[in-house]
């Protein structure tokens, strides 16, 4: 009998999770499709700060004990990550501060551009040496060819990054589901076939609403408006980009809150301790509590900063939280 009430939960939770998902996932296209502004501004007071945490303790679940022969790939992950993330904050205010000309700003944006796509294709060269070995000998080519492209618009790099990064935690997600969860799989990768679908829906509702900029102070408006590339792109346009940006990230958020604990049972659950890395010595252990218990702290932190002064607070986070997105590159390299 205990077998067959098993065999009953499993279907039954798997209902349960599909159904919170799909609950979760209208929620996010009405709401963005009735007020953008609105979900970019509030999503991320409430959610931009637990779900870097989250993804926080979902990493060090997936590092390895010791590095071996993958010392090199991570060694070059970490030094492209901190400096890349230092630098791009600097391209924009470095000249400012040193009364440089305006142009200099777009010759220190192709030079980041250049730095990153090398350093992709660095990782992407030494991911094919490691197990399982892949035949992708055109990483320098491509890499190379993309450097010289991006030189002819260097803001729109940084700008797909924005709407890409995202996506990106989709395919952690199918990741964690085919090593914790394959029965979840094919479910996840249909739905995934609506994503474009609802995309497009709300770029055409958008358009035919009142746009909702008067809740907001003139100041925050254009400060959101900068982040989706709304200075490079005609006004009419505006709330459009503010939507599907918005809807996007609400998807990233819900897939580090809600979607990838479910799936691997280790982000916010005791087995978490007992990922290899925890038990490889005491000072790592020790080491790794510290650094959650000052990214906890950070996030009560954005939120009291938030409250304070909504402006500020976001622009130092999105200046910070290239970081995080560098990150999960050379993580997605790994899944693959």
């Amino acid at each position: 009998m205990s077998a067959d009430i098993a065999h009953e939960v499993g279907p039954l939770r798997d209902r349960y999770v599909a159904g919170i998902a799909l609950a979760f996932v209208g929620a996010a296209f009405v709401l963005t499709a009735m007020a953008p502004l609105a979900v970019a501004v509030i999503a991320v007071f409430l959610f931009a700060g637990p779900h870097n945490y989250a993804e926080a303790r979902y990493f060090v679940t997936r590092l390895p004990p010791k590095f071996g022969r993958l010392k090199p790939f991570f060694l070059l992950s970490a030094f492209g990550i901190l400096s890349l993330s230092f630098a791009l904050p600097c391209v924009s205010r470095l000249p400012r501060w040193m009364h440089w000309p305006e142009s200099s700003v777009v010759w220190m944006l192709g030079i980041w551009n250049t730095l990153f796509l090398l350093w992709c294709a660095a990782l992407v060269s030494l991911r094919s040496q490691q197990r399982p070995k892949r035949d992708w000998i055109y990483a320098w080519p491509i890499g190379l060819a993309l450097a010289g492209v991006c030189w002819l618009q260097p803001f729109i790099l940084p700008l797909g990054l924005v709407y890409l990064h995202p996506l990106m935690g989709l395919w952690i997600l199918d990741g964690e589901l085919r090593k914790s969860r394959p029965e979840w799989q094919a479910a996840f990768r249909r739905a995934l076939l609506v994503l474009p679908i609802l995309v497009v829906l709300i770029w055409v509702l958008c358009g035919l609403r009142v746009a909702d900029h008067s809740l907001f102070s003139p100041t925050i408006r254009d400060q959101v408006a900068q982040h989706v590339g709304g200075t490079l792109f005609e006004q009419t346009t505006l709330r459009k980009l503010i939507a599907v940006h918005a809807f996007l990230e609400l998807l990233h958020y819900g897939v580090w809150l809600l979607a990838v604990p479910a799936a691997s049972g280790k982000v916010f659950s005791r087995a978490f301790w007992q990922i290899p890395l925890m038990r490889r010595s005491g000072r790592i252990q020790v080491a790794v509590k510290w650094a959650l218990a000052a990214s906890a702290f950070v996030v009560v932190g954005f939120w009291f900063g938030f409250a304070a002064d909504y402006r500020t607070t976001r622009d130092i986070y999105f200046t910070v939280a290239t970081f995080h997105v560098l990150a999960e590159i050379p993580f997605l390299l790994r899944l693959i």
